[in-house]
């Protein structure tokens, strides 16, 4: 199991709590996936994603936020950087950096 601590030393800038709705998807494909984010900062957010649809490490997403009532989309591209399952056997951790 990775600590808290080494996940924090992996960060470039300080992250900060987030419970943000988000919308993911892989570039070129029709789908669209929900995310409840997790933390975020300049350069990387965290969420968590349904285990069945979960991206893998290396690969690039589309994300959106809700900000009150409009999707904003991240413009800089995502990578996943790590999954690592959650609590619930539903749900994985995807942390991903943004370029």
């Amino acid at each position: 199991m990775v600590s808290v601590q080494a996940v924090d030393n992996r960060r470039r800038d300080t992250r900060r709590p987030s419970d943000d709705l988000i919308r993911w998807k892989r570039p070129g494909r029709i789908e669209d996936h929900k995310g409840w984010s997790i933390d975020a900062s300049a350069s990387s957010l965290g969420f968590l994603a349904d285990r069945r649809s979960a991206p893998c490490v290396g690969e690039r997403l589309n994300v959106r936020r809700l900000d009150g009532e409009r999707w904003t989309t991240i413009d800089r591209p995502v990578w996943v950087a790590r999954t690592m399952p959650a609590s619930s056997d539903d749900l994985v951790f995807v942390g991903c950096m943004i370029d």
